[in-house]
């Protein structure tokens, strides 16, 4: 299985590329995706520092055109994963005053 991954503003140019085809297995997530699939294709360090960046709110994700929050999420042959910066059209939600 294949999943297209897209990185969109600074992501693009901190990377050196703004796509690649990505391999996973079956039952692969997206935790998988950065911690064990695109380590591969990139420095292990930026895979992770790409994890620490979502949970941290600074980077968001989409599958599919759809914002996602699950890591968990199961991956499927031809999704297309776009990771872009909160400043690049991420939504930021404040609850309460």
């Amino acid at each position: 299985m294949k999943v297209f991954v897209e990185f969109i503003g600074y992501l693009a140019r901190k990377i050196g590329r703004g796509w690649l085809w990505v391999e996973v297995c079956e039952g692969d997530d997206l935790r998988d995706l950065f911690l064990k699939r695109l380590s591969s294709w990139l420095e292990v360090d930026i895979a992770r520092s790409l994890l620490d960046a979502f949970i941290r709110g600074e980077v968001r994700i989409a599958v599919n055109g759809r914002i996602v929050w699950d890591l968990d999420l199961k991956l499927s042959d031809g999704d297309r994963i776009l990771l872009f910066p909160l400043a690049a059209g991420g939504c930021s939600l404040s609850i309460g005053s």
